[in-house]
């Protein structure tokens, strides 16, 4: 259990004149609970419906399937389980929901004022039996409105973020001995998420860009069959799921000596990246921390990349603070935070740079290292 986190929670239904909530976010229920769903495969068929918390007089209670609820139990979270699957019904599972939703909220059919209710992954079943069951409540949309709670970690939640970012400074440094002349895409891939899964212990969620040549111009993709060629650049953004929580960072390795115009664009990112990390403090706006590092590149006669210049770290891999145009959010001390500045050349190839930070109180610690041992230009294997 996260309990500072719930008691966020509390503190900010109460201010909201809230007596109750019903949480449906996935991201919000790891936040509070630590509790994160498998999602190798995606969405289950034999559950109804995502796990939801129903949070009253600073107690929450998770409904999910059986067998899920060992896990959450573990962490010492209150479960109400319901059966997801049986030989004899394995697709009854929304209405097996339903009925426990229904059970759960029996106690509190009495209760009037305000819930909070987080509409977006709600299925449509679950709110009229939420309905049904609190008559006499007003039910009030929750939807992103926790979402500027999470943008300050604890310390527990930083030291799982930490973990994450563990495992995304080995896949940097596992590609980057693996890159040579006449090896594809997917074989580097493979070689990578074999390292990290190994290192972790288990099967690892993971989002990635692994790319190579011009399309490293392309800002980012999967990996193909592409075999890397001498003077390639590879691109490796790399984000793990490790214990619920987030890690990212992204590096350009190069196979042998890159083109001038690669080496003149990666030192532009780097500068930008360095510019950026040297203006993170409390007090600064997203938008004014966008607006400098993408000034940065802009002011070097490059194009500003089309994307973000960084975002929050936490639960989710893109969250609060999102270090985009005119975001008014100020940094805290406690946040988590990317910075990936890029330049883009149509045909010749790309550069996207990214590090993860720690808001501190008079700046920010650096959490990523694997751009750190490198200065100027990096190279991979040997041509």
């Amino acid at each position: 259990m996260h309990p500072e986190n719930l008691a966020r929670l509390a503190d900010y239904l109460k201010a909201q004149g809230m007596q109750a909530a019903l949480i449906s976010n996935p991201f919000n229920i790891t936040w509070l609970t630590g509790y994160a769903p498998a999602i190798q495969t995606g969405p289950s068929p034999f559950e109804g419906g995502p796990a939801l918390g129903w949070f009253i007089d600073g107690e929450l209670t998770l409904l999910l399937t059986d067998w899920e609820a060992a896990t959450a139990s573990a962490l010492g979270v209150k479960v109400h389980p319901y059966i997801g699957y049986t030989v004899e019904e394995p697709l009854a599972c929304t209405r097996r929901m339903v009925t426990a939703l229904g059970e759960m909220l029996k106690p509190f059919a009495s209760l009037q004022g305000v819930v909070g209710v987080e509409m977006n992954q709600l299925p449509a079943a679950l709110y009229a039996s939420l309905s049904d069951m609190l008559p006499h409540a007003t039910l009030q949309n929750l939807d992103r409105q926790l979402d500027p709670l999470r943008a300050v970690k604890t310390s527990e939640e930083i030291a799982k973020i930490r973990a994450a970012l563990r495992l995304a400074d080995l896949a940097q440094e596992q590609i980057r001995a693996q890159i040579q002349p006449g090896v594809s895409e997917l074989e580097l891939w493979q070689s990578v998420k074999s390292r990290i899964e190994l290192e972790a212990g288990g099967r690892v969620p993971v989002l990635v860009d692994l790319v190579a040549g011009v399309r490293t111009s392309e800002i980012g993709g999967p990996p193909t069959s592409y075999k890397v060629q001498a003077g390639d650049p590879v691109m490796l953004d790399f984000v793990p799921r490790l214990d619920g929580y987030w890690g990212d960072n992204c590096a350009v390795w190069f196979v042998g000596e890159p083109a001038e115009q690669l080496k003149a664009i990666y030192k532009v990112v780097q500068g930008a990246l360095q510019a950026g990390a040297n203006a993170i403090h409390p007090g600064l706006s997203a938008g004014d921390l966008d607006a400098l590092v993408r000034g940065y590149i802009r002011d070097a006669g490059y194009e500003p990349y089309p994307h973000h210049s960084g975002h929050g770290l936490g639960a989710i891999y893109h969250e609060e603070p999102r270090i985009v145009p005119n975001h008014p959010m100020r940094l805290e001390p406690g946040m988590v935070l990317v910075l990936e500045p890029g330049i883009y050349l149509p045909g010749v190839g790309g550069v996207r740079l990214e590090d993860a930070y720690l808001v501190t109180a008079d700046g920010c610690e650096v959490l990523t290292k694997h751009l750190s041992t490198v200065p100027g230009i990096s190279t991979g294997g040997e041509t």
